[in-house]
């Protein structure tokens, strides 16, 4: 959980999307993460994250087993086992990582390049309305909350899946298109 938060505090930090939750999980769950995926990486943010984190010792390791993600940074290690704090599905090939517990899911498409993967999440780019995601999702509710610190209003967007049409969604203009990478090292 304390990964999910940590990349959920940095995408709110980023201006440049829309926060978008689901109540629910696309496709069918898994009980362990797919065999190709199994192994050691390094966590590469995104490249709008690089400036926020020049200087600093942010180096995430992710080891992936059979059903646990282990994050390790400077503040120490973290344990997120499948359908605890992190479940993996599957919509026929694709499949997704989901950080969180319904009704509250920060959803990420899991894509393979070579033998490191990006996880997309379903952010959208800043400016998105509710109308427009409408004809991606069975239901899109707005919530806004106050920022203490800044004063700011924030709102995000907490969406229903519609499995037939996700993928739309994550080919669409709409989308965030930065991903977080796992770099493949050997262990």
């Amino acid at each position: 959980m304390k990964i999910a938060l940590y990349i959920t505090g940095l995408l709110i930090f980023l201006n440049s999307c829309t926060i978008v939750t689901s109540t629910n999980a696309p496709g069918k769950a898994e009980k362990s993460f797919p065999k190709s995926m199994i192994g050691s990486y390094e966590l590469v943010y995104p490249e709008s994250f690089q400036g926020m984190m020049e200087g600093a010792d942010m180096k995430t390791t992710i080891q992936i087993k059979a059903d646990e993600l282990i994050v390790s940074n400077p503040d120490g290690d973290s344990h997120m086992k499948i359908n605890d704090s992190i479940s993996v599905t599957k919509l026929g090939k694709q499949y997704y990582l989901c950080m969180g517990k319904a009704p509250v899911l920060n959803v990420f498409k899991v894509v393979a390049k070579g033998k490191d993967f990006e996880f997309h999440s379903m952010n959208a780019k800043s400016g998105v309305t509710a109308e427009q995601l409408k004809s991606f999702f069975s239901n899109v509710t707005t919530d806004t909350s106050l920022d203490e610190e800044s004063g700011e209003l924030t709102e995000t967007f907490v969406v229903t899946i519609d499995d037939s049409k996700i993928d739309k969604y994550y080919k669409s203009d709409l989308i965030h298109v930065e991903p977080f990478t796992l770099k493949r090292v050997k262990k």
